[in-house]
C-alpha cells in the first residue's frame, strides 16, 4: 500500500451525512444565530424515466440500509444477491460485477474480496451522495468501460451556505429489532470564507445476526466504521474538491459462504472539480483523478466453529484512475469530448494448514501458500469517446455517441513466486485451457449508441435505442487460479448489442414510464460449473436477454399510489438453457396518505416463482412471495423528524432467488430474507 495512509482521517470530529438523513427533504428559513432548521418530509419523490431513476438518499422512508447496495435493491428494475447482513450485490437488467459501473462522485473502486463480500456498493460513500442515479440499461458512453446492465452514479454537490450562517449539520440516531442493528451518524459543512469549505462525516453501524419468519437464524451480523473529509473550493464558475474517505467492516458473517470476513479496509483519495468557460463552442472543463485501496480478509475459522483445515486469504485490490472532459455547444447540438483512465491491480493469496499452524497461517508465511487466487492481476483500461445530444425540432431529440477502449490485462505472478509452496497459476491455466498468462493480453474494444426521443404531445415522449457495449473480463474471470476454480486468460470480451423502446406519460398528478429491452451478446462470459465435473471454469457462448421494466405513481389530496413491476429473461443461446442469476418478475405496490406534520402507508413487495434457473450453478428453483411493509413520519418539531415502521408484518419466510446457497444451514437452500423488523430513526439538522 501507499504512503497515502499518512493521510488517515484517526480521530477527526468532523461529521458529515448519513444514510439516514432519508427522510429529510427540505430546509425551511433559518431563526437567527445558531439554531435546528426546520425538516419536512417529501418521500418518494424521485424522477424516473424509461430507462433511469434519481432519488436522493434523503428522501426514503425505508429503515437505514446496511450499505448502498441494501438501498438500491429496493429500488424499481433492481435486484440483488444476498450472502448475509451486509455486502449486498445488486443486479439490473440480469447483470452484475463489472457489467455494472458504479461511479462513486467520479471515482471507481473494486472489491478485494475474489467472492465478492464487498462489491462497490458495500463501501461506496452513499451518506455523502446528494443524488443517487440508476441507469438501466447503456444509457452513456461517459461512464467509463463496461457498464452493459447499467450505471450507478452517486452524485455530489458543493454546499451552499447563507450569508449569515457560515456551519450546518445533521445528526442521526436509529435502531431496529431482529438483527439489533444500531446506527449512529452525523455530518457537518463549515464555510471558511473566500469560496472555501469544508466538510466531514463519520458514521458507526453494529448489527447482530437477524432470523428469517421462521425464527431460523441467518449468520448476517456487522460492525462498520465509515468517516470522510472533503476540502473544497466554490466561487463564480470554478469548483475544486479533495476528498479522503475511510470505511472498515469488522467481524461480517457469511451465511452464503464458507468463509466469514473478520475484517475489511477501504481508502479513497479523489481530486474533482471543473470550470465554466467562453473559448468559441467550448462550455466546460471539468475531470477528476482518485485512487482506491482496498485490503480485505476472509477466513473459515476466526469467526466460526473449524475443526478442519483451516484457510486464510489476504487480498488486496489498488484502483487508480482519472477523467477528463469537454464540453461544447454548436447551435442545438451539446457535445462531451473525453478520456478516462483506470487500472484495477489485485492481489489474493490462501493459506491453508491445520490448527496447530493458526500463527504461520495469520503471518502469511510463504511455506503455507497454498493457490496464488489472483497472482498479482493488472487489468488497464484507457478509454476514448465523444457524446451529442441535438435537438432536431420541437419535438424530437437525437442522441449519439462512440467509444474506444484498449485494455491491457497481465498476471505478474502468473508463474508463481519464490519461496511460495502455493500452485503456479500457469499449471492450472494450462491444464483447462492450453495456455499460460506470461504474456500479457490486450483488446481494442468499440462501442457506441444512438437514441431518438419524439414528443407525442406535452407529457408524452417516445423513444428508441440502440447500443454496443463492450465489456472485457474481470480479474475471476480472466485470472483465478485455484483447483477448483480457474480463469481463462483467453476469455474474448462480452459484446452486447442492445435494442430498447419506451414510453413516458406525465400528467397533472400521475405519471407512468414504459421500457422493453432486447440485448443480443456475442461472447457472453459463463462462469462454467458443467463442463469440467468440480471445477469452475470460463467460456465464451452466445446469450439472449430481454425483459420489460414499468413504473408509475398518482397523487391527489395528500394520497400517493406507487407502483413499480420488472421481467427479466435470460438465455444460453449456445447450450440451450437458462442463464443463471435471472431475477423472476418482481416488483412493488405502495399506497400512503400524509398531511400536516405526519405521513404514513403500506407496501406490498412480491416476486413470482422461478423456475428458470441453471442447475449447475443454482440450488433449484424458487417459490414466489409477497410481503407487507409499513412506514410512517411524523415532524416532533420545526427541527426534528421521526421515521419508523414495520417491515415484513405478517413474518413471511422466503428467500431471493439470486441469493447464495446457504453454506451454514442444509435445511434450506438459499439465505432466507429477514422476517419481522422495525425500526426508528430520530433525525435533526442544525
Amino acid at each position: 500500500m501507499t504512503s497515502f495512509r499518512i493521510l488517515r482521517l484517526g480521530a477527526t470530529a468532523v461529521l458529515l451525512g448519513t444514510i439516514s438523513h432519508q427522510a429529510i427533504a427540505q430546509i425551511a428559513e433559518e431563526d437567527e444565530g445558531f439554531a435546528l432548521d426546520p425538516i419536512y418530509v417529501l418521500l418518494n419523490k424521485a424522477k424516473s424515466s424509461t430507462n433511469s431513476y434519481e432519488f436522493s438518499p434523503m428522501d426514503s422512508e425505508a429503515p437505514m440500509p446496511a450499505d448502498a447496495g441494501a438501498l438500491l435493491g429496493a429500488t424499481p428494475g433492481v435486484a440483488f444477491n444476498r450472502m448475509g447482513g451486509h455486502g449486498v450485490d445488486i443486479v439490473i437488467r440480469g447483470q452484475q460485477g463489472n457489467q455494472l459501473n458504479i461511479i462513486d462522485a467520479g471515482s471507481v473502486t473494486y472489491g478485494a474480496c475474489p467472492n465478492r463480500m464487498d462489491p462497490p456498493t458495500a463501501t461506496a460513500a452513499l451518506a455523502r451522495a446528494d443524488r443517487v442515479v440508476v441507469e438501466r440499461g447503456y444509457a452513456s458512453v461517459t461512464n467509463g468501460p463496461g457498464g452493459s446492465g447499467g450505471t450507478v452514479r452517486f452524485e455530489r454537490d458543493a454546499p451552499e451556505f447563507d450569508q449569515d450562517k457560515k456551519l450546518a449539520g445533521t445528526l442521526s440516531l436509529g435502531g431496529t429489532t431482529n438483527a439489533g442493528l444500531l446506527s449512529a451518524a452525523a455530518t457537518f459543512a463549515a464555510d471558511l470564507g473566500h469560496g472555501f469549505y469544508i466538510e466531514g462525516s463519520l458514521e458507526e453501524k453494529s448489527a447482530g445476526n437477524y432470523v428469517d419468519g421462521d425464527g431460523r437464524e441467518e449468520r448476517s451480523a456487522y460492525d462498520q466504521s465509515s468517516q470522510g473529509l472533503t476540502f473544497g473550493y466554490k466561487s463564480g464558475d470554478a469548483d475544486l474538491a479533495f476528498d479522503i474517505e475511510h470505511d472498515k467492516t469488522t467481524d461480517v458473517l457469511f451465511a452464503g459462504a464458507g468463509m466469514d470476513s473478520p475484517v475489511s479496509e477501504n481508502w479513497v483519495y479523489r481530486l474533482r472539480g471543473g470550470i465554466d468557460v467562453d473559448m468559441g463552442a467550448l462550455r466546460r472543463i471539468e475531470g477528476n483523478l482518485y485512487l482506491s485501496e482496498v485490503d480485505h480478509v476472509m477466513d473459515n475459522y476466526s469467526l466460526r466453529p473449524n475443526m478442519g483445515m483451516l484457510m486464510r486469504v489476504p487480498s488486496s485490490s489498488d484502483t487508480l484512475g482519472g477523467k477528463l472532459e469537454g464540453q461544447f455547444e454548436f447551435g442545438e447540438t451539446m457535445l462531451k469530448i473525453g478520456v478516462d483512465h483506470q487500472s484495477s491491480n489485485r492481489l489474493a493469496i490462501a493459506y491453508a494448514g491445520m490448527a496447530m499452524a493458526r500463527p504461520q497461517i495469520e503471518a502469511s508465511n510463504p511455506a503455507f501458500s497454498r493457490f496464488l487466487m489472483w497472482p498479482d492481476v493488472t487489468i488497464a483500461q484507457t478509454g476514448l469517446y465523444v457524446e451529442s445530444e441535438t435537438r432536431l425540432s420541437e419535438s424530437n431529440t437525437l442522441k449519439g455517441g462512440l467509444r474506444y477502449d484498449h485494455v491491457r490485462a497481465s498476471a505478474g505472478a502468473a508463474g508463481g513466486l519464490a519461496g511460495y509452496t502455493a500452485m503456479v497459476p500457469n499449471t492450472l491455466y494450462s491444464t483447462y485451457y492450453g495456455t499460460t498468462f506470461d504474456a500479457a493480453r490486450t483488446e481494442d474494444n468499440l462501442g457506441g449508441l444512438l437514441r431518438f426521443e419524439h414528443e407525442l404531445s406535452p407529457g408524452a415522449t417516445l423513444f428508441a435505442g440502440l447500443s454496443r457495449s463492450v465489456r472485457t473480463a474481470d480479474a475471476n474471470e480472466r485470472a483465478m487460479a485455484r483447483d477448483n476454480w480457474v480463469g481463462n486468460p483467453d476469455i474474448a470480451p462480452e459484446k452486447h448489442h442492445q435494442f430498447d423502446l419506451g414510453v413516458e406519460l406525465e400528467r397533472a398528478g400521475w405519471n407512468l414510464t414504459a421500457a422493453a429491452y432486447l440485448d443480443k451478446v456475442d461472447d457472453y462470459i459463463l462462469r462454467d460449473q458443467f463442463t469440467v465435473a468440480g471445477v469452475t471454469t470460463y467460456r465464451n457462448v452466445s446469450a439472449t436477454l430481454s425483459g420489460i421494466e414499468l413504473s408509475g405513481d398518482w397523487e391527489q389530496g395528500g394520497w400517493q399510489v406507487a407502483g413499480n413491476l420488472t421481467y427479466t429473461y435470460g438465455q444460453n443461446d449456445t447450450d440451450d438453457r437458462a442463464l443463471a442469476q435471472i431475477a423472476p418478475l418482481m416488483g412493488a405496490v405502495s399506497a400512503s396518505y400524509g398531511k400536516d406534520a405526519w405521513r404514513a402507508g403500506a407496501r406490498v413487495n412480491f416476486a413470482a416463482a422461478q423456475d428458470r434457473y441453471d442447475p449447475a450453478r443454482e440450488p433449484g428453483p424458487t417459490p414466489g412471495y409477497a410481503t407487507l411493509d409499513l412506514f410512517g413520519s411524523y415532524e416532533v418539531s420545526d427541527r426534528a423528524i421521526l421515521v419508523a415502521g414495520i417491515d415484513n408484518v405478517l413474518d413471511a419466510t422466503y428467500a431471493n432467488h439470486l441469493s447464495r446457497s446457504n453454506a451454514f444451514d442444509t435445511t434450506v437452500t438459499r439465505v432466507m430474507e429477514p422476517g419481522r423488523t422495525a425500526y426508528i430513526t430520530l433525525e435533526m439538522r442544525f
